[in-house]
């Protein structure tokens, strides 16, 4: 799937389901959104896929409702473009990683960047989203 593309699609759920909540956005494509309680060391969130091929995010809860959500996204673009979740961890996959970041920007955010989201570094895009996940308490 091109940049492009990928921007679109996000846009075209934000804009289909009048949100940019990406866990209502995960329940109404019929993705499992669950919370657990884990040391934020050991997971902050992943997708899992169960053997009937239906899918789960898992968020941990320590973290508030800002970071949850952006938390959602990244993992609602691993589902969506059904990333093998063991593939997708610490960068070893980096052009899955690159698509997901960039489907969550594009889903959580508006235009309002000094630079094209097509043109942006998956580092930028990183940082973007770190930048709105603050350490849970």
């Amino acid at each position: 799937m091109t940049k492009e593309n990928i921007i679109l699609y996000a846009r075209l759920l934000r804009n289909i389901f009048e949100t940019t909540d990406a866990m209502e956005i995960a329940r109404q494509l019929q993705y499992e959104v669950r919370f657990v309680d884990a040391d934020i060391r050991s997971i902050k969130a992943n997708t899992y896929r169960y053997e009937d091929g239906s899918k789960a995010i898992f968020i941990n809860k320590r973290y508030d409702n800002i970071s949850r959500n952006v938390l959602c996204a990244h993992e609602l673009g691993h589902a969506v473009f059904n990333h093998e979740h063991k593939h997708n961890y610490k960068g070893k996959n980096l052009k899955n990683e690159y698509d997901v970041n960039l489907f969550a920007v594009a889903l959580l955010f508006d235009d309002s960047f000094n630079i094209p989201l097509v043109k942006m570094s998956n580092y930028a895009l990183q940082s973007i989203l770190d930048k709105n996940i603050n350490p849970p308490l």
